[in-house]
């Protein structure tokens, strides 16, 4: 998924910063049951997000990770990791520059050699995807729906009357009696209306025929 696309689909700011991405993950590991702590002092730094998933983790935020970008987080995180057992995770979408992503890639895969350190690049992993990828302002922009606008009640406005109905569901009903009593009315007219037609059809004949 494009980092763009990302951004809408998780309904980031336009104007995005790292900051933003770093609530993004800590409010995905959170609805997953897990506790999360955000600029946590640490051996001297502060580490962006510190969490007991995977049992105790640190997690460095890059906006967009290159090389360069992944060397300085994971050197930032072996100082957070100093003293302790956590895992240390670098997280931030793949660099745009398609020059640049092989050794990006290249870059995460020998620094997992190390089973305590992981690269994680929210944008190709399927399990850090926004859940509604699909959002609905993509949709009403293909679709645009008309504006629909209710009409004036006596009792006020809409809330009112669905207060009434709340309170005394047996109006429904009869509402609903009243209507479906109309609509037989309204069939038993239409009835008549064809076979008084008919007989007049059928008059003309007769005289046509005398």
């Amino acid at each position: 998924m494009l980092p763009s696309k990302f951004v809408e689909a998780a309904g980031l700011p336009v104007r995005w910063r790292e900051k933003d991405l770093q609530e993004y993950i800590a409010s995905e590991l959170r609805q997953n049951g897990f506790s999360v702590r955000t600029e946590v002092p640490c051996n001297g730094g502060r580490a962006d997000i510190v969490s007991n998933w995977q049992g105790g983790t640190v997690i460095e935020v890059k906006k967009y990770l290159d090389r360069n970008s992944i060397y300085q987080a994971f050197g930032q995180l072996n100082l957070y990791g100093l003293n302790n057992q956590h895992k240390l995770v670098v997280m931030g979408f793949l660099t745009l520059d398609a020059n640049e992503q092989s050794s990006a890639l290249k870059t995460a895969s020998m620094i997992e050699q190390n089973q305590r350190t992981k690269v994680i690049f929210l944008n190709i992993e399927q399990e850090w995807l926004p859940k509604n990828q699909f959002s609905l302002s993509w949709m009403s922009k293909v679709f645009p729906l008309p504006k629909l606008s209710l009409p004036k009640l006596h009792l006020g406005n809409c809330n009112t009357l669905f207060s009434v109905i709340k309170a005394n569901p047996l109006l429904l009903v009869l509402v609903v009696a009243y209507l479906a009593i109309v609509a037989s009315n309204f069939t038993q007219i239409e009835v008549l209306i064809c076979k008084h037609f008919e007989q007049i059809h059928n008059c003309f004949k007769s005289e046509k025929h005398h």
